[in-house]
């Protein structure tokens, strides 16, 4: 993650065999892709977590806690 944008990257690949009387077939195809996502500023870039698990592809992406004021307590001098 850069920017507040979230780029996710990766390489597909497949080979497809064919084997019959009097010849054999192969066809490969690859190709890589990527994906950008915008995020909000409530996002918490620094806790994103991603794992793969049966080819599914899954990102959480936590919200930050929310920004408490700051209170300032004011003394008068006379």
């Amino acid at each position: 993650m850069e920017a507040g944008v979230l780029t996710v990257k990766g390489q597909k690949e497949s080979e497809t065999k064919t084997e019959k009387e009097g010849y054999k077939r192969v066809e490969r195809t690859s190709g890589s892709f990527y994906r950008r996502f915008s995020l909000p500023d409530s996002a918490d870039g620094e806790a994103i977590n991603a794992k793969c698990k049966n080819g599914v592809l899954e990102i959480v992406i936590p919200k930050r806690e929310a920004v408490k004021p700051k209170r300032i307590n004011v003394t008068s001098e006379e």
